[in-house]
């Protein structure tokens, strides 16, 4: 049985190396290893065709049967649904390698996979939202406070169109904040929901794909 390291690039594999052989690796190929290397990473058949044009350049022609072999043994170590689970969870779609034998039960895990990155992320984007609209609020009520004091405490410099200015920006401001507070109150229910959401899914799925 050959080792291999986990997942390095799993799906979504353009731009992920692999193919990039020097004249030493061309010369001295195991061409059933690097199969099933690219197939235990979840490479397409076209990766060889990366790996055929690096070793064009220095006379070296793949073994297309020793690698496509290794291959097929790689991606039933791909294949699996624990790593359909995985891949999933990590926010890559299946790209149709696996073979028809281990598609479905890959494809179902992914599924669930997929399904907890969709809750993490919503969750995720919605407490970016909160935290920037806190953010926002404290910078508003600073800003108020400073118009405030300025508009009962104005300084010699100022003149009455200063004064105006700053009055209608006060106005504009609370308003703001009115509805800035408002805002923030839903993004906390709705962050609520979504990490009770994803808690509940996770611990779901926990018993499905312990590991």
């Amino acid at each position: 049985m050959r080792r291999v390291f986990p997942m390095l690039c799993v799906l979504a594999l353009a731009g992920c190396g692999g193919g990039a052989m020097k004249e030493a690796e061309c010369m001295t190929a195991d061409w059933r290893s690097l199969g099933y290397e690219d197939g235990a990473q979840g490479y397409g058949p076209e990766q060889l065709t990366v790996r055929r044009k690096a070793c064009a350049e220095y006379g070296v022609a793949p073994d297309f049967q020793a690698y496509m072999a290794g291959r097929d043994e790689g991606l039933g170590y791909y294949c699996r649904p624990q790593n359909g689970y995985n891949v999933g969870n990590r926010g890559y779609r299946y790209g149709g390698q696996c073979p028809a034998h281990l598609e479905p039960a890959f494809v179902a895990a992914h599924t669930d996979g997929f399904g907890l990155y969709e809750r993490r992320v919503r969750m995720q984007n919605i407490g970016k939202r909160l935290n920037y609209s806190r953010q926002r609020s404290q910078e508003l009520e600073y800003t108020l406070a400073e118009n405030t004091l300025a508009i009962a405490n104005p300084t010699p410099e100022m003149t009455a169109a200063d004064v105006a200015a700053r009055v209608i920006e006060l106005k504009q401001l609370t308003q703001e904040k009115v509805e800035l507070e408002q805002s923030i109150r839903q993004l906390e229910i709705d962050y609520q929901a979504a990490q009770q959401d994803y808690e509940f899914y996770r611990s779901q799925m926990a018993g499905r794909y312990a590991g």
